[in-house]
Order: C-alpha cells, then sequence, then structure tokens
C-alpha cells in the first residue's frame, strides 16, 4: 500500500513538473527601451487593429469572402470570456501580396512590400492571402524556420497559416 502512495505521489510530482503554463510568446529584448526590455510584449489598449490582401484567397474565396473569413477566426478567439482584446479590421495593405512582390535570398532576408515588413507601424498587423502558395514558395528554408507554418484547426484541404509578429500568412491548400 505504502508503495502505491509513493508512486502516485511520484506520478502527481512529475505531472505538475511537466505540465507548467507556456508564458508570454515574445519578451522585450535589448533594442526596446531600458524601461520595457525584459517584459511582455503585448498589444496596446489590448486592442488589435490589422490589414488584409488585397488580393483571394482561393477561387472559392475571393477578397471580400476571404477578410469575412478572417474576422470570423477573430471573433472566436475573442469571444472567448476570458479574453480581454478587441480586434478589428482597419482596411487592407496597399497591395496584392503575391510570389511577385516577395522573395527570399540565400541568407533568408525577405523582401517584402513596405507595409507587411515590421516597420510597418501604419498597419502593424497585415494578412496576407497566399492565393497560389507563391507567397509562402519565396521564402527560403532559413526563412521556413522563422516563420513556420501552423494549421489553426483540422482543414481537409482547407486553409493553414503561418506567422511572425505583425504579418499572418494564409494559404488555401
Amino acid at each position: 500500500m505504502r508503495s502505491r502512495i509513493l508512486a502516485v505521489a511520484g506520478l502527481l510530482i512529475s505531472i505538475v513538473v511537466v505540465s507548467r503554463a507556456g508564458g508570454p510568446a515574445f519578451i522585450a529584448g535589448s533594442g526596446y527601451d531600458p524601461g520595457v526590455e525584459g517584459h511582455p510584449l503585448i498589444w496596446a489598449n489590448a486592442s488589435v487593429q490589422y490589414f488584409t490582401d488585397q488580393g483571394d484567397l482561393s477561387p472559392i474565396l475571393p477578397n471580400a469572402q476571404a477578410d469575412a473569413f478572417v474576422a470570423t477566426a477573430f471573433i472566436t478567439w475573442t469571444s472567448i470570456s476570458s479574453v480581454a482584446l478587441t480586434v478589428s479590421q482597419s482596411g487592407h495593405l496597399a497591395e496584392d501580396v503575391n510570389g511577385g512582390n516577395i522573395a527570399a535570398d540565400a541568407n533568408g532576408t525577405i523582401t517584402a512590400p513596405a507595409d507587411i515588413t515590421s516597420a510597418a507601424t501604419a498597419s502593424p498587423l497585415g494578412i496576407v492571402y497566399d492565393y497560389d502558395g507563391t507567397v509562402t514558395d519565396a521564402r527560403s528554408a532559413r526563412a521556413r524556420e522563422a516563420w513556420p507554418i501552423a494549421s489553426p484547426t483540422p482543414c481537409m484541404g482547407g486553409p493553414t497559416t503561418s506567422s511572425r509578429p505583425g504579418t499572418s500568412f494564409t494559404r488555401s491548400s
């Protein structure tokens, strides 16, 4: 009996150690103001304004429907009672981001339209509709490591997303 209690106690302790919370996704580093360095990065006033691509997501999701798709996805997250965040579409990017205006060199340096780069303060969150996969394919192997592909929900032939701070790519499969 005593060995069972010790085994259960050991199991519970190991579960607690393994199941700790993840913490913030991004912490301000040395490039930030000294007062901000080391603190979690958050959206100002718990409000996110995003800008969507001018192109279509797929033949069955033209631009207006893709915008509605994105808005519905944000509503799914922001309607959770414990989420203290508001999200709204503030407009469109200045262009249709596609394989013709985004590229990655051998070092993984991305050349992209100005409004989807990290310096784009007027459009801090750009959502790119990668109609034919050329935007995703333009990224080098090194860039793919920095922008991992993730699918938020299981989708048969549906969209997948990848992101980096400031930009989210949606690609129809």
